[in-house]
């Protein structure tokens, strides 16, 4: 009998790459249908067709169900096609920005303006339906959905707008579910003061023992349920896979690199601290030591837009191929290659760890209110960071002295620097061998039972 599983990926791509190495195994195991779900159509269209992670879910899905703008959802064979399914136009984008600011914004005290946000919204997706009507892309029949044997996930993110559908639809199916990062929850999100209902239909595959209580309290999840694993994408024989791909597509052009790992200006990291952090980070890597920099920018930036002039203005259009270059390929594939990472703020940096390269984090949390407050975290010097620096899995730093420092001992200590980060990977996470093939067992074994 061949079972037919879902992945539901929310809150976006990244839930693939937590699944995808288990998928493998599952796929392995025969008899096993898994489709790709997609809530939010910016899912599918922030990530790039080229990339290594792009490709090799492709090479692991079967059929791809997805909601385009228009809120209707839909059916491909391929991710693929689905990306190119979804009709997103930058006018679309525009009303939709300017729809929010007037029924959401401060704009939506005014009646007559809030009313004219929600017909905005209502125009633009009926001219984006009618643009799918004429693509003839292919409704999902949710009746052939009635079946299902069980969805892998994570359950946290269950309650998302987006996700309200699903959850009616699939409210008595099995879940399995797994964080969407390698990070250190526990510290922020498995935090609460009363213990919720129980969840029986959960079982959970935790990275670390320190997440047990708060899965039990917070989310409701049975202790039986709970299977501390570690991380399965840290597996070796995934990571290998990964490196040895034909790397055709995504060829690396320097021999000896720093990866940056990158992410979108933001509220904590603002245009004018980003240009500032990023302009260091050249002066020091590449000017100071004469090292190349290969950047994978994060799905959510844009080279088209104040991002992508970030990066063009700081690093140089001119420098481009020389000193400096994008990337598309596997943040694995760039971890193992490079000399070190610097980020911004990324979980990647516990990726690398798994394959013992370390990160410079750069963030300058000072001084913004939202960040810098009573109840925020504080590294040994009292500075406002965020979770990867306070348990110091990164060498952090939110100044230029502290960066030239950081590539100081990384390239004349590097062995005693590296051990340092490892020995609190090691202390923070469960180390398994073998987590995507335990993982898949033991869905096989509950579906199984059911």
């Amino acid at each position: 009998m061949t079972r037919h599983i879902l992945l539901w990926c929310s809150p976006g791509f990244s839930e693939v790459d937590v699944w995808i190495p288990v998928i493998k195994k599952l796929k392995e195991k025969g008899n096993i249908k898994i489709d790709f779900i997609f809530p939010e159509p910016s899912s599918l269209l922030l990530e790039d067709t080229s990339s290594d992670l792009f490709n090799i879910a492709e090479q692991f899905s079967d059929d791809c169900i997805y909601k385009g703008c228009s809120d209707r959802w839909f059916i491909a064979s391929t991710l693929t096609e689905a990306r190119s399914g979804i009709k997103f136009t930058k006018t679309y984008a525009r009303i939709q920005s300017l729809s929010a600011r007037l029924t959401k914004g401060k704009m939506s005290k005014f009646f007559l303006l809030k009313v004219i946000g929600k017909y905005l919204l209502i125009v633009s997706k009926y001219l984006i339906r009618i643009k799918e009507n004429l693509e003839k892309n292919t409704l999902n029949n949710w009746d052939l959905l009635n079946n299902i044997d069980g969805i892998l996930c994570d359950f946290t993110k269950e309650n998302k707008s987006g996700n309200k559908k699903l959850k009616h639809k699939f409210k008595d199916v099995q879940k399995f579910s797994m964080f969407h990062g390698a990070t250190p929850h526990w510290e922020r999100t498995l935090k609460c003061d009363f213990y919720v209902k129980e969840r029986p239909d959960v079982a959970v595959y935790s990275m670390s023992d320190l997440e047990t209580n708060g899965y039990k309290k917070c989310f409701g999840v049975l202790e039986k349920n709970i299977v501390t694993v570690g991380v399965p994408k840290h597996d070796n024989d995934w990571i290998e896979f990964l490196i040895n791909r034909p790397q055709s597509a995504n060829k690396i052009e320097f021999d000896s690199f720093v990866f940056l790992i990158a992410r979108p200006a933001s509220p904590y990291n603002t245009v004018e601290r980003k240009r500032k952090a990023l302009r260091n980070i050249y002066n020091v890597i590449c000017i100071k030591h004469g090292l190349k920099l290969v950047v994978k920018k994060h799905p959510k930036e844009s080279l088209s837009g104040v991002d992508g002039e970030i990066y063009a203005e700081v690093l140089g259009l001119e420098n481009y191929g020389k000193t400096w270059v994008y990337s598309n390929c596997h943040a694995f594939v760039l971890g193992k290659k490079a000399i070190f990472s610097v980020s911004f703020y990324s979980g990647i940096a516990v990726d690398l760890l798994a394959i013992n390269k370390p990160t410079i984090e750069y963030l300058d949390l000072s001084n913004l209110d939202l960040y810098d407050n009573n109840n925020s975290l504080r590294d040994k010097h009292g500075e406002p960071v965020f979770e990867y620096r306070y348990l110091n899995l990164v060498l952090g730093t939110s100044s230029n002295s502290g960066l030239e420092k950081h590539v100081d001992s990384l390239l004349n200590q590097h062995k005693e620097t590296v051990s340092l980060l490892r020995s609190k990977y090691e202390e923070y996470f469960k180390l398994s061998k073998c987590a995507s093939e335990i993982v898949a067992e033991d869905i096989c074994n509950r579906l199984r039972k059911i």
